[in-house]
């Protein structure tokens, strides 16, 4: 045989040996393909690649629920490169919410190409229970749940009165809301609020609301995190107003962060101090300190991304939530009336309300149950990932399959709720109304180890800053405004058009001593 011939040779055994590899490796990943549709739910099918993706129409939890009737309460469907579970139910959704199996969270951060650190709402497993068990413990010891924080937030408030005070002219309700609200989330973490003009604060919370409204459950980062890096590099799908957005919050936290490390102090005020007294903990362990070395665990880069999610899940989830209670007091004067009714009876004109008071108003405590069943402000959850093989009810749920849980179609079931898409808060009321009730389906903070740290400042905010609100404004549209009920859904589900509202100070009453 020639020379020639023994490399033509070669080549072909070369050839042959590369296309038997690629043959055996698409064997291999039919073989392991139909092993995942056979373990996951039934549910719809997708194209490749992109899977279901381009199939979404409308918002995904409206989506999820119009599936759920066709495939079942607990169905699989693929949203670009990832299996997903969807949990429709209440039966399901609850034995979910005790499984310890799905917990996780999947592995890729939020912003991937533009932060690369997780924040304590992105980890799993042992960093995730350190982390927040660290957190419950700081935020309770700096007043969460306690007095303290209630007159911080009531003196808030009356601040936040006197900008709804505007000499009848209107205001944009949103705006001033979410600059209160996120004081009280700035207190917190940071020890201090802000005037209410403070252009730093102004952009702080213009960055967080920006990335609220933009980033939602079916964005890129989410379902192709691959092609993430690509569309930051080429400012595809406003991904570069996100990272302008990441980076400013980053920066000014990390601002604070210097602060508080300057000041060296023991005391702990905040939550910054709690998590900097933690670390220097850790730096004087020695098998600790190796641990900081060794995963970055307890690291600046997490605290920054864990104040990062606490402020914007604080300002998120209630301003939303109260924007939308204002505009069902609109529509709504009966149920105005009511609330003020309860008020005149238990609290007056004459003093500011206490967290307290709501045990004595339960159609006020009603009104805001239905606020939160009826809006659903957070319609799904921030998606799980089962850490291994597991099962709920009948249903396998394979490992790593992302689990999303549908809390709006549990909110507007009819086999739960009478007439759910009535606006009617009687509903959580006893037969003598002398109690309002919640009960276990109502999940507006999801459940389970991974329900909303936050759940009862928030509760502690809607009913304050409720009741005074209707304590000294009457509320109507601005003339010549419609009042318009539909949504846009970013993070939360917000109003796609806030009108300008007009607060109307009460005559005849008389006047609280702030």
């Amino acid at each position: 045989m020639s020379p020639l011939d023994q490399i033509s040779s070669s080549s072909q055994t070369l050839i042959t040996a590369f296309l038997g590899l690629c043959l055996i490796y698409l064997v291999k990943w039919i073989v392991v393909t139909v092993q995942t549709i056979v373990s996951l739910p039934s549910g719809p099918w997708g194209y490749p690649i992109v899977g279901y993706l381009p199939l979404i129409k409308q918002h995904i939890y409206l989506e999820f629920e119009k599936m759920a009737s066709k495939y079942g309460p607990v169905f699989s469907v693929k949203l670009g490169q990832k299996n997903i579970v969807a949990i429709c139910d209440w039966p399901h959704m609850k034995e979910a919410f005790a499984n310890q199996d799905l917990l996780a969270r999947p592995e890729a951060v939020f912003f991937p190409g533009i932060v690369d650190v997780p924040s304590l709402v992105e980890m799993s497993g042992d960093s995730w229970r350190e982390h927040r068990r660290l957190s419950l413990h700081i935020l309770r010891d700096i007043g969460l749940g306690k007095n303290i924080l209630e007159n911080l937030i009531s003196e808030e408030i009356q601040s936040f009165l006197q900008e709804l005070n505007n000499d009848g002219k209107s205001i944009d309700f949103l705006k001033k809301f979410g600059a209160s609200v996120s004081n009280n989330i700035s207190i917190l973490l940071f020890g201090h609020k802000f005037d209410y003009n403070d252009p730093v604060k102004m952009k702080l919370d213009e960055s967080f609301q920006s990335n609220g409204r933009i980033f939602s459950v079916g964005n890129i980062f989410v379902f192709l995190p691959w092609l993430a890096p690509l569309y930051v590099a080429l400012g595809k799908f406003r991904v570069d107003l996100i990272k302008r957005n990441v980076l400013y919050i980053e920066s000014y936290i990390q601002t604070e962060v210097d602060q508080h490390i300057e000041s060296s102090s023991d005391q702990v005020v905040d939550y910054i101090d709690g998590y900097l007294q933690e670390r220097r903990k850790r730096e004087k362990n020695a098998d600790l300190s190796k641990e900081l070395e060794k995963n970055g665990n307890f690291s600046y880069g997490i605290l920054r991304r864990n104040c990062a999610a606490f402020f914007g899940a604080g300002l998120e989830t209630i301003a939303s939530t109260m924007s939308w209670a204002m505009l069902y007091l609109i529509k709504y004067p009966e149920f105005y009336d009511k609330i003020q009714a309860e008020i005149e009876e238990v609290i007056g004109y004459e003093r500011k309300p206490e967290y307290s008071d709501r045990n004595r108003m339960p159609f006020t405590m009603a009104f805001l149950y239905e606020v939160q069943r009826y809006s659903s402000v957070i319609p799904t959850n921030l998606f799980r990932r089962a850490s291994r093989d597991t099962t709920i009810g009948t249903y396998k749920i394979p490992k790593d399959a992302f689990v999303l849980f549908n809390f709006w179609s549990v909110h507007h079931d009819p086999k739960l709720w009478t007439e759910p898409s009535k606006f009617d808060p009687s509903r959580f009321l006893t037969e003598e109304g002398t109690k309002a009730v919640k009960p276990a389906y109502l999940v507006p903070f999801s459940g389970g180890k991974r329900i909303c740290p936050g759940e009862g400042l928030a509760n502690v905010e809607m009913f304050l800053y409720l009741v005074c609100i209707v304590q000294q404004f009457r509320i109507k549209l601005e003339p010549g405004s419609e009042l318009n009920l539909k949504a846009a859904f970013g993070i939360s589900r917000r109003q796609r058009k806030m009108p300008n509202i007009i607060f109307e100070r009460h005559q005849n009453k008389a006047k609280i001593n702030n």
